[in-house]
């Protein structure tokens, strides 16, 4: 049996992996739930594109969410590599 020691990059970076989970968790729930639901009527393209009009800045704040999700998603996965790496 193998007994593996902790390195301190490894110590780093498993918070780093543990605020990147939340992190990006709390972007994704808020474009996917709060965003789309106030914005896109399924079946009516007209009706969607009113709304994205008339909330142009909520439409705006669910891509740049979104962005922020998807570069917090490419550090977890650096932090992952380094954690698992052996």
């Amino acid at each position: 049996m193998t007994l593996y020691t902790v390195d301190n990059s490894q110590s780093k970076a498993a918070r780093v992996v543990g605020f990147a989970y939340l992190f990006t968790n709390a972007l994704c729930i808020f474009a996917e739930f709060y965003v789309r639901s106030n914005l896109i009527v399924g079946d009516n393209a007209a009706k969607t594109a009113a709304n994205i009009m008339a909330s142009e800045r909520l439409f705006r704040l669910g891509i740049a969410s979104e962005l922020a999700a998807f570069a917090g998603i490419v550090v977890l996965t650096a932090a992952l590599y380094v954690i698992l790496n052996r």
